[in-house]
């Protein structure tokens, strides 16, 4: 699996590259991390894999962040930078090949498929700087959203 980057040519190719890959999108409110409450008034529920849907939103808001939501089956790791990142490479070597994005504050985000029959809790912090996200119940910041500071996930 390919994960899009900023430098897609416009967002909506970014927005149907998620969908392509299986993630529902939602708009966020732009510069921030929350759902954009005017477009998606209930929030997570709202994501959408529909292109009409996805480009009505972003018409509306063009500087509207995007939030994906990753189906089931599909596990995020949302690694703190230093020291979680640098344990997860050492013990986990084979975590360098999994797809990923690099997060404003020089962390990361590892999009892993798990096993069939796996289920586990989203939004827990099972290591110390490293929280689950992902698996139809929690989304996470995407690219090419920029936060106010001016910094972006990418």
């Amino acid at each position: 699996m390919r994960f899009p980057k900023a430098n897609c040519t416009t967002l909506l190719a970014v927005l149907q590259r998620y969908v392509r890959l299986g993630y529902a999108v939602l708009p966020l409110v732009p510069g921030e991390k929350r759902p954009h409450f005017r477009l998606v008034p209930h929030g997570l529920k709202e994501a959408s894999q529909d292109p009409a849907t996805l480009e009505a939103w972003w018409r509306s808001c063009p500087e509207a962040g995007v939030g994906i939501l990753a189906p089931e089956g599909v596990l995020v790791l949302d690694v703190d930078q230093g020291e979680a990142w640098e344990a997860l490479r050492r013990d986990f070597p084979a975590l360098e090949a999994a797809p990923r994005q690099k997060t404003p504050k020089g962390g990361v985000h590892l999009f892993l498929r798990l096993p069939e029959g796996v289920k586990l809790s989203a939004s827990v912090r099972a290591i110390p700087g490293v929280d689950l996200r992902g698996m139809g119940r929690a989304y996470v910041v995407a690219a090419p959203t920029r936060l106010k500071d001016g910094r972006t996930y990418a």
